[in-house]
């Protein structure tokens, strides 16, 4: 704190001594002399003026800064009139008041000039600090809202999903007990995993693949051979990078959702993970009937909301696009900065 306010009044001083040279200037063509004594007279008019004003705002730091001009220019004009006398005095043998007259209007109009300056610069400051401050106002209120979709986003394990799971495993029980151990410890991984979302900004690849893994697994068992899928990474060391969570689970819902389960035949979901120059590109690929020819027709609001959570989270960095497939099916990439 003592430091910026030394660094202010170093910086105010400095301007003053510039503002002083052309002052200095005029007087000296106007009465003659040594200009050193003219820059003198006007410097101290400065110094005497920045001062002031700076012990005022510190005294009455609520005061408009048109009164603190109003208050600290009588201070200046009565000290650096003091001090212009103490140097022309020799030269004069009585006191002369015109001379006087013409010093203090110099020095008013040296005063208003600084004080121009520096209202100015406040105004400039204040402007610059209020934007700011409304930027960060506006980054504090996209996070919060980020965080709120993404606490949204990972407690809408949709009820559907669920109560499907939990009965396919109490038919399994009777007839199939190993398929449903295993729909078990998918359904069990897959709570794991979403607990953790839940309590992290960010999460491990390692943990969003077994997440996405259990969830199709869970999926395989309930369509049967109507399902196939594949998790791929590029590089076995990208599974300790970090990344934000709920990304990838929504894209791969809807592929299953909306690609394979409509076709009586069903297809496969790929999904392929790689990290290129910094930077993760994601796709994920369905064979299914298509996006847009699907009966079941969304709202739209996860791919919004990821949407939404990229923009927040990388401004102008990252990409969501979802595109059909030549071949069928429907494919979507993501692309998004890595997190250091």
């Amino acid at each position: 704190m003592k430091s910026n306010c030394y660094k202010s009044l170093r910086r105010s001083l400095a301007i003053c001594a510039l503002f002083s040279i052309p002052i200095a200037y005029l007087t000296n063509a106007i009465w003659g002399g040594p200009y050193w004594m003219h820059f003198i007279i006007a410097l101290v008019f400065g110094c005497v003026g920045t001062m002031a004003t700076m012990l005022i705002d510190w005294l009455f730091p609520k005061l408009d800064t048109f009164w603190s001009f109003v208050l600290s220019a009588p201070i200046t004009l009565s000290l650096g009139s003091a001090h212009t006398w103490y140097w022309i005095s020799p030269y004069y043998d009585n006191f002369n008041w015109p001379l006087m007259l013409k010093v203090v209007l110099i020095g008013l109009l040296f005063c208003a000039a600084i004080y121009y300056y520096f209202f100015s610069r406040e105004q400039n400051l204040e402007m610059s600090s209020a934007l700011q401050t409304a930027e960060l106002e506006k980054l504090k209120a996209e996070q919060a809202l980020t965080y709120s979709q993404l606490q949204l986003l990972q407690s809408q394990i949709e009820p559907h999903f669920l109560f499907n799971t939990l009965a396919n495993l109490k038919a399994l029980i009777a007839v199939e007990p190993k398929q449903a151990e295993v729909l078990l410890d998918k359904f069990t991984e897959l709570l794991r995993v979403t607990l953790k979302k839940s309590r992290q900004e960010s999460i491990r690849l390692e943990d969003e693949v077994a997440g996405i893994s259990a969830y199709l697994a869970i999926q395989q068992i309930r369509l049967g051979e109507r399902l196939q899928f594949s998790v791929e990474l590029d590089s076995p060391n990208l599974t300790q990078q970090q990344i934000p969570p709920m990304l990838l689970q929504p894209l791969v819902e809807n592929a299953v959702f909306h690609g394979i389960e409509p076709k009586p035949e069903g297809g496969e979901v790929s999904v392929h993970i790689a990290m290129q120059d910094q930077h993760w590109k994601i796709t994920i690929s369905d064979t299914g009937i298509g996006f847009q020819a699907s009966p079941k027709q969304g709202n739209g609001m996860a791919l919004t909301n990821i949407q939404q959570r990229l923009a927040s989270l990388y401004p102008n960095q990252a990409s969501l696009s979802i595109s059909p497939q030549a071949s069928g099916g429907t494919l979507a990439t993501l692309e998004f900065p890595c997190e250091q």
